[in-house]
């Protein structure tokens, strides 16, 4: 009788491992650098999840390895695309992405659950995921500077909104920092250079995120460092831990204090914006905008408290609520409410709301219980802080811009947390640490990494 094992050491289980690892790396490292590539990668994922379902079919094998974690990710994912679904079809409009046109939004999370079930099946290896966010933040940093510099834009932007450009630049520099901890524990050349990439990657994936000037992604800074004390745990002193922080705080000080980043003009900016609108009473502004769209929210969320208005009617919404001369007229021309609760809560009211903090409560419960469980296996304990970043790093994101409503931000929360839960899959048996000291040292690279094997 076949066996997962059996099934994952076949021709067509380590083939689909190997296509699932190179979707990982080009998802990872091309999201922000290319535009359309979210697309290309999404259908390639789909195509390897039902290749997945032909090899478990030619084997005649159905494997149970599915944990409670797994049912609760995907219902999650389907319950809200579900919700978002019924708005669409009730309001008989497809989601509207600015400057991007129509697109069937409402779909993604039900391909999303497809994917994270099917790569736990033939999970990719971690590595993929580390060099593939890598490059794709020492990308962004690259294209912030040629565009910020070399053309002289305002904002870096790489041809999309900057402001998921400078969001997801952020996370996958604060996920390069989580890579550099990985390879700054292996002793071996290939590592060292890898070390170095992850480095690089942190330092240019946070210069992008400044020098798009998106400010908002700014206030998740504080909670995704407070994530690295748990991926350091027995492996770097506190010394060395307080030196590097404070080596990254000065390098960030002196970016924002560097006049032509403009970085610290758009924080000033901020204050100037609070007293037109509640001073002067003028909503134009980049923070005044957003308070006049979060009025609009709760005026839609009244109306229909338990559905909402629909998928199409906040556009109706904001056309009358400008018209009556209620709120400041520019909000109509935009497309979302710059916040992803109360863009949901708009238009799929409460229902709406509650299947929107499930995904991410799912998400963060699941990992963080890997955290908890993999105290001596660096390995686990690792991905398991990414997949917690990437929830904490979208939830801040989602308070003050939809993210959910831009393409390359929305594939990119369904596709970090399925790619990390799939790598998850990798369930590494590494050995305890020493209980003795938390300093004490392997003696030999096989005591620091024991070999990768998946297991049910």
């Amino acid at each position: 009788m076949n066996t997962i094992q059996t099934v994952r050491q076949g021709w067509a289980g380590r083939t689909l491992s190997l296509v699932n690892g190179i979707i990982v790396f080009g998802f990872a490292a091309t999201l922000v650098l290319i535009p359309v590539s979210y697309w290309w990668f999404g259908v390639a994922a789909l195509v390897s999840s039902l290749l997945t379902c032909g090899a478990l079919i030619s084997y005649r094998y159905f494997p149970r390895i599915y944990t409670s974690d797994d049912y609760k990710l995907a219902g999650a994912l389907v319950f809200f695309g579900s919700v978002w679904w019924w708005s669409v079809l009730d309001g008989n409009s497809l989601p509207l992405v600015d400057y991007e046109g129509f697109h069937r939004l409402h779909l993604w999370p039900f391909i999303a659950a497809f994917v994270l079930l099917a790569l736990r099946v033939f999970p990719p290896s971690p590595h993929w995921l580390w060099v593939g966010v890598c490059c794709g933040a020492v990308g962004t940093g690259i294209i912030a500077i040629y565009e910020r510099v070399f053309i002289g834009l305002e904002r870096a932007d790489n041809g999309i909104n900057a402001i998921p450009f400078g969001n997801l630049s952020l996370l996958m520099g604060v996920l390069s920092l989580v890579a550099g901890i990985y390879y700054f524990q292996k002793q071996r050349q290939l590592y060292y250079w890898l070390l170095v990439l992850a480095i690089s990657a942190a330092f240019m994936g946070f210069l992008a995120s400044l020098l798009s000037g998106t400010r908002g992604g700014w206030v998740s800074i504080p909670f995704l460092a407070a994530l690295l004390l748990p991926a350091t745990k027995h492996l770097i002193s506190y010394k060395v831990r307080n030196i590097a922080i404070l080596f990254i705080v000065l390098i960030i000080v002196a970016i924002i204090a560097y006049p032509p980043t403009g970085v610290w003009l758009r924080l000033v900016a901020i204050f100037d914006d609070i007293y037109q609108y509640l001073i002067t009473d003028s909503a134009n502004s980049s923070l005044g905008v957003r308070f006049e769209l979060w009025r609009a929210g709760w005026y839609m969320f009244k109306e229909n408290p338990v559905l909402g208005v629909g998928e199409g009617g906040v556009q109706v919404w904001l056309d009358a609520l400008t018209a009556k001369g209620t709120l400041y007229e520019r909000i109509a021309d935009y497309p979302q409410l710059h916040s992803d609760m109360i863009d949901t809560l708009a238009r799929r009211g409460g229902v709406g709301l509650i299947s929107l903090l499930l995904v991410y409560i799912a998400f963060a419960a699941a990992f963080t219980k890997k955290l908890l469980q993999a105290e001596d296996n660096i390995r686990v304990r690792l991905l398991a802080v990414s997949g917690t970043m990437v929830v904490i790093a979208f939830f801040d994101f989602g308070l003050t811009q939809a993210m959910f409503r831009d393409l390359r931000a929305f594939s990119g929360f369904l596709g970090f947390s399925v790619a990390i839960w799939g790598c998850l899959g990798y369930q590494l048996q590494a050995q305890p640490l020493p209980s003795t000291s938390l300093s004490a040292k392997p003696s030999s690279e096989s005591d620091r990494f024991p070999e990768i094997k998946p297991t049910e």
